[in-house]
């Protein structure tokens, strides 16, 4: 995975993610983070999430603008909005059990961290953004969950 990309190549990116991307040929679109969990193929791919995130990262300051690109918003939307309702109880993740308890929990954790994220870049908050993200790459944020919890 390239974690270098300019601004044109990361919306290209997060519209394969999103599946809203029209050409339906290219391996991104069926590889995408939506479009590996439709089919489901028993694993979920750690590497869309990352991508979806660094992508995220390279847009930053689109995302931070007084006018934004509606069509970077509706792609990040997209990947959650969906994600939820496909894994839900009557989604078709859920409804026909194709996913294990570890798996819907992590998928919802990316959920979360991409939601927060946009939600941060949406308020012009780049610092706070990619925190939790941060931790989750370190391998921190799980500790960091857990310790939340407690308190």
């Amino acid at each position: 995975m390239n974690d270098v990309y300019n601004i044109d190549e990361a919306k290209e990116l997060l519209s394969y993610h999103s599946g809203r991307n029209s050409n339906i040929d290219n391996p991104k679109w069926r590889q995408g983070f939506l479009g590996s969990l439709r089919p489901f193929r028993g694993t979920l791919q750690e590497d869309n999430f990352i991508e979806v995130m660094e992508c995220m990262k390279v847009l930053q300051k689109q995302f931070s603008t007084p006018q934004i690109d509606s069509t970077m918003v509706a792609d990040v939307v997209a990947i959650v909005h969906y994600t939820r309702a496909w894994s839900s109880k009557d989604g078709m993740l859920g409804r026909n059990h194709l996913l294990s308890k570890q798996q819907e929990e992590l998928l919802m954790i990316w959920c979360d961290l991409i939601e927060e994220c946009l939600c941060y870049l949406l308020d012009g908050a780049v610092e706070e953004a990619f925190f939790e993200y941060e931790e989750y790459k370190n391998g921190d944020f799980f500790e960091y969950e857990a310790k939340s919890v407690r308190k």
